[in-house]
């Protein structure tokens, strides 16, 4: 239980991080944007930073065979907005060496009264938006959240590994609120 702990205390500090010069961070309707440059040291096993590939600066999280899940940014849906957001919109940019790596951007709201079942799921298989490899892509997706979801569950975001043979690198994640 305490690594999860130090996981959310990583990850709720990396969220504060400054923004990239390219990215526009300061937004309106952006919950968080994250480098992964802030995470090195705060992380029980830092094995899901890797300087392998980085877009920006030295850090991207990755998976691969030995890594079913990234980082997962983890919050409580009361904590997105002052009203009930419509939705979240995702972006980040990607890394496929080739065409064995079809990893997921996935968003999922569960509810920590249910033993923290899933309640809605949703995201990007990379594999079907990203048409060339070794190379950086942008991608996004507009999430429109249940109207049954309420505050009091939890919204996570977080790259899978999904079979994937290859390893898969995330960089610059933003989230937007969509109102």
């Amino acid at each position: 239980m305490k690594p999860l702990f130090y996981l959310g205390l990583a990850l709720s500090l990396a969220a504060c991080s400054s923004p990239s010069s390219d990215t526009a961070a300061t937004d309106a309707g952006v919950l968080a944007h994250n480098d992964f440059e802030s995470l090195a040291g705060w992380l029980p096993d830092e094995s899901v930073l890797t300087k392998d590939q980085a877009r920006s600066g030295k850090y991207a999280i990755m998976v691969d065979p030995n890594h079913e899940f990234s980082l997962t940014y983890n919050t409580l849906l009361g904590n997105l907005s002052e009203h009930k957001p419509r939705g979240l919109l995702v972006e980040a940019w990607v890394y496929l060496p080739d065409d064995k790596a079809t990893a997921q951007l996935g968003m999922q709201v569960v509810d920590p009264d249910k033993n923290n079942e899933p309640t809605f799921s949703d995201g990007v298989a990379l594999a079907e938006v990203v048409k060339e490899y070794k190379q950086w892509t942008k991608v996004s997706k507009e999430i429109v959240l249940p109207p049954n979801a309420t505050y009091n569950q939890r919204v996570k975001i977080f790259l899978w590994r999904s079979n994937a043979a290859s390893p898969v690198y995330l960089d610059d994640l933003t989230i937007k609120v969509l109102e």
